[in-house]
């Protein structure tokens, strides 16, 4: 957890925003993968549940302690119920809006976990369709997966930090927001089902919206970050949009039906617009949770994703390249960027173009720069297309991992 990179809603009557909490995008994907009970109705949360959700979100900044009894009907729920129905009714909270998401990934709970919180990788890195980047700014100094293995049953170890994040465009609206988040991570083991419980609230008010673009498929992950504030969407560029609060609860436990698999389950709730006025619908805020599953799940799912000791190597080397290694990786990615405002409906409008052709990366941090490095790593390791080439000479040690796994060499971009 050394280091961690950055990170919809559709049109409400005339209007249409992004509102983009820690987790929560709103994007279209299959089903196929997220089938998650065969009864497709919902049901109301039972009201202990909510109780327990309430003191999570509450706990995560008050740092209050939380007890095995407090999470006995959340874990309850979690292992017994959620899965009978494919939604329920989540109430509103601290006046944001709420949905519930649950899914399950053909991948052991404990290799989720060594990949998700191993230290020194980014969290972005499994997360590229709903965070672009972020840091700790208060970095826990815990090692996630150990205590993981060495849990004991009635155990409860509480961990906190801060993160800042900024989140990927919108697939309705384009724009894009940056917040700090408090986080809680709880991992116990109780009646011998091991969890991990994670909470996150934003600290305060999100920064005002900017222009994005999401180029071709969202599934794709490819993205583009103007500097303008506003929102892309036709007849929405003057809109001062804001993330107003954002908090979650998520149970990442075995699944329990199959050890082999694990269980997701995801609580979220989103307050934002503009001008003070919620926007958000719960249609919304669990699509976003959808968004948030599908890059997880095709990662974690991949028979390609190069084993963590390989992935930390790469996050060493791109973290510690100098402007001039970071431009010259990233002058394909220019190029395509380039060729495509040509092309893409949004990004060829003047406003995009204009930028492209000049330097479009130019307003990038340095942090956004080593982020989209690394993205473009992880495409190309899963075999998805990728929109930008990486040499030998500046990764010898996906070369040479792509060499003992006879992989193909690096996919060209869908887009071209």
């Amino acid at each position: 957890m050394k280091h961690t990179l950055f990170g919809q809603f559709p049109p409400l009557r005339f209007f249409s925003i992004v509102l983009l909490g820690l987790t929560v995008f709103l994007g279209h994907m299959g089903t196929s993968t997220f089938t998650y009970a065969e009864h497709q109705s919902s049901s109301k949360l039972p009201a202990d549940v909510s109780q327990s959700l309430a003191m999570l979100v509450d706990a995560v900044q008050t740092k209050q302690p939380v007890g095995v009894d407090e999470l006995s009907p959340l874990l309850h729920f979690v292992h017994n119920m959620a899965p009978t129905h494919a939604d329920w009714e989540i109430e509103n909270l601290h006046g944001a809006t709420g949905a519930y998401f649950g899914y399950e990934i053909s991948s052991p709970v404990e290799k989720i976990i060594a990949y998700l919180y191993q230290p020194g990788l980014p969290s972005s890195l499994f997360h590229p369709s709903v965070v672009r980047v972020g840091a700790w700014e208060e970095e826990p100094q815990t090692n996630i997966p150990l205590i993981w293995k060495n849990l004991q049953d009635g155990e409860i170890h509480a961990v906190y930090g801060m993160e800042r994040e900024e989140n990927t465009p919108d697939t309705n609206t384009g724009g894009y927001y940056s917040y700090n988040t408090d986080r809680l991570l709880l991992l116990l083991r109780q009646d011998g089902n091991s969890s991990l419980i994670s909470i996150s609230r934003q600290t305060d008010q999100s920064s005002v919206g900017r222009k994005g673009v999401v180029l071709g498929d969202d599934a794709d992950w490819n993205y583009y970050y103007s500097n303008e504030e506003g929102l892309t969407k036709s007849g929405l560029g003057w809109v001062n949009s804001y993330i107003f609060d954002s908090f979650s609860v998520t149970v990442l436990s075995a699944s329990q039906t199959d050890p082999a698999r694990s269980q997701h389950v995801m609580f979220k709730w989103v307050r934002a617009g503009w001008s003070g006025i919620n926007m958000v619908r719960t249609e919304h805020v669990r699509n976003g949770c959808m968004r948030f599953a599908q890059s997880l799940t095709k990662l974690m799912e991949s028979q390609r994703l190069p084993d963590i000791q390989t992935i930390v190597a790469m996050a060493d080397h791109v973290l510690s390249m100098d402007q001039a290694d970071l431009e010259a990786t990233l002058e394909p990615y220019v190029q395509a960027l380039q060729k495509l405002s040509a092309e893409d409906p949004i990004l060829s409008r003047p406003s995009f173009r204009n930028v492209v052709q000049e330097n479009p990366l130019a307003h990038y941090s340095l942090e956004a720069k080593q982020s989209l490095i690394m993205k473009e790593y992880m495409k190309a390791s899963i075999g998805m297309p990728a929109l930008l080439t990486l040499s030998e000479k500046l990764f010898p040690v996906f070369v040479a991992w792509q060499e003992e796994m006879n992989n193909p060499p690096f996919y060209q971009s869908s887009l071209d």
